[in-house]
């Protein structure tokens, strides 16, 4: 190896007669550990996606939809974005809206997108269901009663048989639904009857609730099962719109493997505030619970308020996050998405509704620490890695 020193004036001509020219090699960037693809779902109901890297930066960005296409003065956009638990799969319900000097805008319809990522072949269907999840590759949908998309020959749905229950989640071989009984005594309401159903009609039972004058039920929203299907997330509380019947929520799991074990989490904060799930997600291999959640109407002067926050579950208590915070996503890999934002009364609704409002950068909170994601604003996440 021959080491030259750097020298200047005469001697550095000297060298350059001495030592034949080398190419000068350049030193590669750093390449960025990429931690998954991102979609998430804009403010304007537009579901776009983008590449995230593990310093917060993003690249590849794409639109996904809406793929519906109205003429004006009608508008589309998406809603309730779901995702396969192998990524392959991602879907969506696209509302149709005309402008309403009453209401500001009335629904027309509503269409269900199914979208192979590996292909990028989509699936469209007229439907007014709205998907709730998949089990395995089979897209499930709710509405007045819960049914399979079925996209060959052609799109249709078929109808789930779980008689007369309603569904909550998915899992790999069918749905989580409820049994509901009217109570016979002064102290109970009714009887829910947490379950597992397959797609061929059987029956696990995981537990059974008594709900009582309190209004708690098991399942007052959508429960969420992990992506590597071992734990399920129960919301016990009551949506009455913003306003809730009872306290806050609590909170229940469920191993999905064969002992099928409860644990009560309790619920956050104080009873009284009425916080109620928005959106859940679990992080990290230990499938660690994280919520969206938001609050009943709260007064502030002259007008109600509701307020939201980002918590999770650890240690056996629950803990504020973020404040302010409207949506969350996490992975198997630790990396979790939040996101900032109000929640605000929309204009001329009939029926007090109140929907989240982004107000900045969503932020990746993960093993290398907090960072911006420039540019990204979102009402809901999906991880995809």
């Amino acid at each position: 190896m021959i080491r030259i020193r750097r020298t200047v004036g005469a001697a550095a001509v000297l060298m350059s007669t001495l030592v034949p020219a080398l190419p000068v090699a350049a030193h590669p960037a750093p390449a960025l550990a990429v931690i998954g693809r991102l979609a998430y779902l804009t403010p304007a109901g537009v579901l776009d996606e983008v590449v995230v890297n593990a310093d917060g930066s993003v690249s590849s960005p794409q639109q996904l939809g809406p793929v519906t296409v109205v003429a004006a003065p009608e508008t589309v956009k998406v809603t309730d974005p779901v995702q396969s638990n192998d990524h392959t799969r991602i879907a969506w319900s696209e509302v149709i809206s005309k402008p309403s000097a009453k209401y500001g805008e009335l629904e027309t319809g509503a269409v269900l997108v199914l979208l192979d990522t590996v292909t990028g072949e989509s699936t469209t269907l007229r439907s007014e269901y709205a998907p709730l999840g998949f089990a395995g590759h089979r897209l499930v949908v709710s509405g007045a009663s819960t049914k399979r998309f079925v996209a060959s020959p052609t799109p249709h749905l078929v109808k789930v048989h779980d008689g007369d229950a309603y569904a909550v989640a998915t899992y790999s071989k069918g749905i989580v639904d409820v049994a509901s009984s009217v109570g016979k005594h002064n102290d109970s309401i009714e009887t829910d009857r947490l379950r597992l159903t397959t797609f061929g009609g059987h029956h696990t039972l995981l537990h059974v609730y008594k709900v009582g004058t309190d209004y708690r039920s098991a399942a007052a929203n959508v429960d969420l099962v992990s992506p590597d299907g071992k734990k399920l997330l129960v919301e016990l509380g009551n949506h009455q719109d913003f306003e809730g019947l009872g306290p806050s929520s609590n909170y229940d799991t469920f191993s999905l493997g064969r002992s099928h074990a409860r644990k009560q989490l309790g619920h956050y904060g104080t009873g009284s505030a009425d916080w109620r799930m928005w959106q859940a997600t679990f992080v990290g291999p230990s499938n660690q619970p994280w919520l969206a959640i938001h609050s009943g109407f709260e007064k502030n002067g002259t007008t109600y308020v509701v307020r939201g926050a980002i918590v999770r579950y650890a240690g056996g208590r629950w803990s504020r996050q973020l404040s302010r915070g409207i949506a969350v996503a996490g992975n198997q890999a630790g990396y979790v998405v939040v996101q900032g934002g109000t929640w605000d009364a929309v204009k001329n609704s009939p029926a007090g509704e109140y929907l989240p409002n982004p107000d900045g950068d969503a932020q990746l909170e993960g093993p290398g620490g907090s960072h911006a994601l420039t540019g990204i604003e979102g009402t809901q996440f999906l991880w995809a890695g």
